[in-house]
C-alpha cells in the first residue's frame, strides 16, 4: 500500500474546515497543525476575504527595495547591450561611469542580471577539451610596435556575389588595430601594397608574426619566407611563425576576428566601398570605445603610439667581408664554384651571401637569417643534383628550377 501523500493546499483546507466547524478551538488546531496563531489567523481571515483562492502561496518579494536599480540607468544598460551586442557586463559597467558619469554604477552581477531578465544574453556551453599554448618560441612584447600580429579573416561574400578577404593587421601589446582592409583575394600584389601603405602611416614594427598560409610563407622555401616576408625581412623587420595548424598561439588576434564578424560582417554589406566603411567604424570603436579586458579596462588607442621607425629608413643589405654576395636570379637560382643551387623565387632580386664555415661547409645566409647549407648528393635518387640543406630540416629535394 502507497503512503499516502498530502500538499501544504489540502493540509490549510482541513485547518479552515475544522476551524468554521466549531468543534475546535483556534489554539488547539494550531497546535494540532505545527503553527503560529497569527498564521492560523491570517489564513482563516484570507479564506473570509477570497476563499479557496486566498489559501495560496503569494510572493514573499518585497513590495519595495531600496536598492533596486534606477529605471533610466537599467534603460541606459538595455541599450548600451543592443547598440554593442558583444559586449558583456564588464565593458558596460565601464561605459555607464567613464562616458555617462554614473559614480556608482550598478555591480557587475545586478548588470548581468538585468540583461538575462530582458533576454539579451543567451547560455552558452563552452566546448570540452583543454588547449595548452606553447609561446616559448615566440616573443611576449612589453611596447607598441614590438610585434604585429598579422592574418587573413575568413572571406566571405559580398551582397553583390564577390569575394571579400579581409586583411588584419594588430599591435599585440596595445591590442589595436592598425588595419582591417578589404580586399578581393589573398594574393601577392594587393597584400604588398597594403602593407606599403599601411606602414608609410604607422611606421614599421620590429616583429611580425603569421601563420603559415600564404601570402606570408611558402613551405618549400629556406626559412619559409615568402615573396612578402623577404620584402618584411629586408625593411629590417623579424618575421615569426606560429606553427603550424595552432591557431591558439595567435590567440588575440583570433579573438578579435571573432568581434569583427559578429560586428561588422553579419550581414555582409552590398560592395566593397560599403564594407570598408563597415570596418573603418568597427575599428573606430574598438580602438577608441570599447574597453579592453587585457588592458585593465582600457582602450587600445590609450596605449598605441604609431611607430619611429619608418619605411624605407633601412639601408642596403650589407653582410662582412669574407661573405660572397650573391644576387637570386629570376629563376631562383645562384651560382657557385660552377654549381647551380636553387634557392626559391621569393628571393629574386634579393641579396644573399655564401660563407664557409670552419668545418668546410658552405653557409647560405639572408641578412640575419641562416638558411641552410649547400650541399651536393650524387646519388640516382636525387639525380645528382645540388641542394640547400636547411640547419633545422631534414634533407628533402628542392623544388625544380623553372
Amino acid at each position: 500500500m502507497p503512503w499516502k501523500e498530502i500538499d501544504p493546499m489540502t493540509e490549510k483546507e482541513r485547518f479552515v474546515h475544522l476551524a468554521r466547524s466549531g468543534r475546535f478551538t483556534i489554539t488547539q488546531l494550531c497546535e494540532e497543525f505545527s503553527i503560529s496563531r497569527k498564521t492560523g489567523h491570517k489564513y482563516l481571515m484570507r479564506f473570509e476575504q477570497e476563499g479557496r483562492d486566498g489559501l495560496l502561496e503569494r510572493s514573499r518579494r518585497p513590495k519595495c527595495s531600496t536598492t533596486a536599480t534606477d529605471e533610466a540607468i537599467e534603460a541606459l544598460i538595455l541599450t548600451l547591450r543592443r547598440k554593442h551586442p558583444t559586449w558583456g557586463p564588464k565593458k558596460i559597467h565601464v561605459l555607464l561611469w567613464r562616458d555617462y558619469g554614473i559614480k556608482n554604477p550598478p555591480h557587475l552581477n545586478t548588470i548581468g542580471l538585468i540583461l538575462r531578465r530582458h533576454g539579451l544574453v543567451k547560455k552558452r556551453k563552452r566546448k570540452a577539451g583543454k588547449y595548452e599554448v606553447c609561446r616559448d618560441h615566440l616573443t611576449e612584447p612589453t611596447r607598441p610596435n614590438e610585434v604585429w600580429t598579422v592574418d587573413f579573416k575568413g572571406w566571405f561574400t559580398l551582397g553583390n556575389g564577390h569575394r571579400c578577404d579581409p586583411l588584419t593587421v594588430c599591435d599585440r601589446f596595445s591590442r589595436y588595430v592598425i588595419a582591417c582592409k578589404a580586399q578581393p583575394n589573398q594574393q601577392y600584389n594587393r597584400t604588398f601594397y597594403s602593407f606599403k601603405k599601411i606602414m608609410r602611416h604607422y611606421g614599421l614594427p620590429e616583429i611580425i608574426r603569421v601563420d603559415n598560409g600564404t601570402p606570408f610563407a611558402a613551405s618549400f622555401s629556406p626559412g619559409r619566407l615568402s615573396q612578402l616576408s623577404v620584402w618584411w625581412v629586408m625593411q629590417g623587420i623579424q618575421v615569426e611563425f606560429i606553427r603550424p595548424s595552432s591557431p591558439q598561439e595567435n590567440g588575440s588576434h583570433e579573438r578579435m576576428h571573432k568581434d569583427l564578424k559578429a560586428e561588422a560582417i553579419k550581414p555582409a554589406a552590398p560592395t566593397f566601398r560599403a564594407q570598408q566603411k563597415r570596418f573603418d567604424r568597427w575599428r573606430q570603436q574598438y580602438n577608441q570605445v570599447r574597453p579592453h579586458e587585457a588592458l585593465d579596462m582600457l582602450c587600445p588607442a590609450d596605449i598605441y603610439r604609431s611607430s619611429s621607425r619608418r619605411l624605407g629608413e633601412q639601408d642596403k643589405l650589407s653582410y662582412p667581408a669574407d661573405y660572397i654576395v650573391k644576387r637570386v636570379a629570376e629563376s631562383g637560382h645562384i651560382s657557385y664554384k660552377g654549381t647551380t643551387f636553387y634557392v626559391g623565387q621569393s628571393y629574386y632580386q634579393a641579396l644573399v651571401a655564401l660563407y664557409e664555415n670552419e668545418q668546410g661547409v658552405t653557409e647560405l645566409h639572408f641578412a640575419n637569417l641562416h638558411l641552410g647549407n649547400l650541399e651536393y648528393h650524387p646519388n640516382e635518387s636525387w639525380n645528382g643534383k645540388p641542394t640547400i640543406i636547411s640547419p633545422n630540416e631534414v634533407p628533402r629535394q628542392p623544388a625544380p628550377s623553372k
